[in-house]
C-alpha cells in the first residue's frame, strides 16, 4: 500500500502500534522513592561519620518539577553545608533518555549528573565528555570524586 500523505502515514503507524499503558502515576512515585533512596544511602552509609562529627550538615528544601505525562509534582533537594560551602544534589527529571532518572551534584564549580538505572534503582554518574556516553558506577569513593569535581579546592 502507497501512503498518499503524511495524515495516512501517522494513520497508518497509530493503527499498528501496539497499545500501551503506562501507569505515569506510579512512575512518579518510583522515582520520588528513588531520589528518597539516594540520599538515604548518601546520609546514613557514605556521610554518616561526616555528618556524627558535624564537618557536614545535611538540610532538604523542596522542588517542583515539571515534565510531560507525569505533570506538575515535588521533590526534595538535599543539601550539604561545609563550612561556608554548599553542595547541592538537585534531581531533574524521570523522564531521560537511556536512564530511568537524573539528579544533578552541583557546587561552586560545576555540575556532576548522576542518573539512576534499572533494574535495582543503581545510581551511576554519567562520565564528563565520555563518547560513547560511559555510566560510572556510584559509591562512597566515587562519590567523593564528584565532590572534589564540583567543591572549591
Amino acid at each position: 500500500m502507497t501512503i498518499q500523505n503524511l495524515t495516512e502515514f501517522f494513520r497508518e503507524k497509530r493503527a499498528h502500534a501496539p497499545a500501551k499503558d503506562i501507569d505515569w502515576e506510579q512512575r512518579q512515585q518510583e522515582w520520588i522513592a528513588a531520589i528518597d533512596g539516594l540520599y538515604q544511602i548518601v546520609t546514613t552509609e557514605w556521610l554518616a561519620p561526616a555528618i556524627q562529627n558535624g564537618l557536614v550538615q545535611v538540610d532538604y528544601r523542596p522542588k517542583k518539577i515539571t515534565e510531560d505525562f507525569l505533570g506538575t509534582y515535588e521533590v526534595r533537594e538535599m543539601v550539604l553545608r561545609v563550612g561556608e560551602e554548599m553542595v547541592t544534589f538537585s534531581p531533574k527529571g524521570r523522564n531521560v533518555i537511556g536512564v530511568q532518572g537524573r539528579v544533578d551534584l552541583v557546587g561552586e564549580m560545576g555540575e556532576v549528573p548522576l542518573v539512576v538505572q534499572q533494574p535495582g534503582n543503581e545510581w551511576a554518574i554519567l562520565a564528563p565528555r565520555s563518547t560513547p556516553t560511559r555510566l560510572i558506577g556510584l559509591d562512597e569513593k566515587t562519590l567523593l570524586l564528584a565532590l572534589k569535581d564540583v567543591m572549591r579546592p
